[in-house]
């Protein structure tokens, strides 16, 4: 190598130099846009990546997803859950990553300048989280949904719709919510006194006070409600008055009901829901035998039954395998609507047993003891085929008419003498049927209008005796009598027929 001389050495200097200068330009500009992308020291990103709703992977330092969602969400993912645990904060994110375009980016803001990004890609959706304080983000989101969770509690609290006080160790009240006000000062101290007996740590007690009201106002009822905290206690006053006083009307209209019960003369017996005895009264054991100590233990319905069938208080039924399906198709019947029968019993008693429906699906049975009843229609029945036997004896034709003109009944002599079947028509006869009937038996144009002028006008005030002229027949004697309360009664007798006088010739 030939030996530089100084002038080379001259000119070789400054290139070096430029070179150099040049080498570390190139080296600080390519590496001060690496510095700018640095992130300001203290601000930690947390990023988030989800698939198809399932948190792949995150990066910050704690996290604490909601359990659970609310009652009646769609669906239950990670991604659902991270909509909630974010919502507050930054309002309605994306149902999922469909909702958002291929390379799609979204920032949201928070009021308090947070920032959470959110970008599609091709088979994910990465979320990154900001926050302009210098402090972990994920960290800072904790914070504000405690934040968030206490003023929703503190709301909850506040309008509350029973009184709330909060006191602490030595009794004093530290805090109280808005329906607390609403109490009459007289009431406030004995509902924050501390109790008697104080709840264990952790624990509720509760007591009931009947405080007077102001003047002329009505006394409340309170359920107090005691939660001893390591704190404190807090006191939860439940207004009860309300519920008081309906009980008490209600218990009052119960014993009202049992008084009347009582002295009803038909027995009374109900049965619940569940198809045991609640209630009976007095008169259906003298009806039915049946001792009081065997009612108040309850018996189901069939068991009541059952007694009844042992003490022969209802008919033996012919199948015993198909009583009980029989009392079952009873209990229906009542509960869709009215059972109804009539028991003929072997003592010679008859009852009026009435099933009759009652709220949710209980049933009540009256029993009423018609014998007297029975007996004297029977009694009366017997009597009124009596006196029809009598007048069906009777050779005189007899009928009777309502106000109304309608024919009541009449006797078989009147039947026959003018051809009248009056049980076998398919109407009622009237006045202008019977009339006619007797005109054309006992054709006398001069009678019958009259008759019935008078029956019909209601101008019969006294009984009309004339006589049916018939041609070529000896005819028939007429009564019409007045029986009161506008009926009559006609009467018909045939003439005998008048025997050709004889003459006795002298013997010779």
């Amino acid at each position: 190598m030939p030996e530089m001389t100084v002038s080379d050495i001259a000119v070789l200097v400054p290139l070096a130099l430029l070179l150099s200068l040049a080498v570390l330009w190139l080296i600080g500009g390519l590496s001060l846009p690496a510095r700018r992308a640095q992130p300001v020291p203290g601000i930690q990103d947390a990023a988030f990546l989800f698939r198809y709703g399932a948190l792949l992977d995150h990066d910050a330092s704690s996290l604490s997803l909601p359990d659970a969602l609310p009652d009646g969400s769609p669906e239950d993912s990670d991604w659902s859950r991270f909509r909630l645990w974010m919502g507050f904060r930054f309002g309605d994110l994306p149902q999922d990553q469909e909702n958002m375009r291929l390379g799609q980016s979204l920032c949201l803001q928070a009021e308090d300048g947070a920032s959470l990004t959110l970008t599609r890609q091709e088979h994910s959706l990465r979320a990154v989280l900001r926050d302009t304080v210098p402090a972990d983000a994920i960290t800072r989101h904790a914070a504000a949904q405690e934040r968030y969770d206490l003023l929703a509690r503190a709301l909850a609290a506040e309008h509350a719709p029973m009184p709330v006080w909060i006191m602490d160790a030595a009794g004093t009240v530290i805090w109280h919510n808005d329906s607390a006000r609403a109490v009459p000062p007289a009431h406030v101290s004995p509902l924050t006194a501390q109790p008697d007996i104080p709840p264990e740590l952790g624990e509720t007690s509760c007591v009931r006070l009947d405080l007077a009201g102001d003047t002329g106002q009505p006394d409340h009822i309170y359920d107090l409600h005691v939660t001893r905290t390591a704190l404190g206690c807090i006191h939860h006053a439940q207004d009860i008055t309300r519920l008081i006083r309906a009980e008490t009307l209600q218990r009052e209209f119960v014993q009202t009901l049992s008084k009347t019960f009582a002295d009803l003369t038909t027995g009374l017996v109900v049965f619940d829901r569940a198809k045991t005895l609640a209630i009976f009264n007095p008169a259906l054991t003298d009806l039915t035998g049946l001792p009081a100590e065997f009612l108040s233990a309850r018996p189901s319905l069939f068991g009541f039954f059952d007694a009844l069938r042992d003490r022969m208080v209802m008919p033996e039924p012919k199948n015993y395998a198909s009583w009980r399906s029989q009392i079952t198709d009873m209990v229906k019947s009542a509960t869709g609507g009215l059972y109804h029968e009539v028991w003929t019993l072997p003592s010679g008693q008859t009852y009026r047993v009435t099933g009759r429906p009652h709220p949710d699906g209980a049933v009540a049975f009256l029993f009423e003891d018609i014998s007297l009843e029975v007996s004297t229609t029977r009694r009366h029945r017997l009597q009124m085929d009596l006196r029809q036997s009598v007048i069906d004896c009777l050779q005189e034709g007899i009928a009777v008419l309502a106000q109304d003109g309608r024919l009541l009944f009449c006797n078989t002599a009147f039947g026959e003498m003018l051809g009248i079947d009056p049980d076998s028509s398919f109407a009622d006869m009237g006045l202008h049927d019977v009339i006619a009937a007797c005109a054309a038996r006992y054709p006398d144009p001069g009678l019958w209008p009259e008759v019935e002028d008078r029956i019909a006008s209601r101008r019969l005030v006294a009984t009309l005796h004339d006589r049916a002229i018939s041609p070529g027949q000896p005819g028939a004697d007429l009564r019409v009598v007045p029986l009161g309360r506008g009926q009559s009664m006609l009467c018909l007798k045939d003439r005998a027929p008048i025997a050709a006088d004889r003459v006795d010739l002298p013997l010779r």
